[in-house]
């Protein structure tokens, strides 16, 4: 419970806003779909679960920039007539 009060950042109210306001469309449209994803950003808002803080890309490692591309061999394949 204690998870759920602390550390309330911008993108867990922007979740929690997105949440409402999907759950509040879903609603007052009769939507199945949308209620769905405003429950996905509900628990993302309460629980904190997201793509982290540096994004949801890939870690960048620096140690394969200098790494020498080798040459590669290619063989012809002729299809038989």
């Amino acid at each position: 419970m204690k998870k759920t009060l602390i550390n309330w950042d911008f993108m867990r109210f922007l979740r929690l806003g997105i949440g409402l306001w999907l759950g509040y469309t879903a609603i007052t449209e009769h939507q199945l779909i949308i209620g769905v994803m405003a429950g996905l950003f509900l628990i993302q808002a309460m629980m904190n679960i997201g793509c982290g803080s540096k994004g949801c890309n890939l870690p960048f490692n620096k140690n394969n920039i200098n790494q020498k591309v080798e040459d590669l061999s290619f063989e012809e394949l002729k299809q038989k007539q």
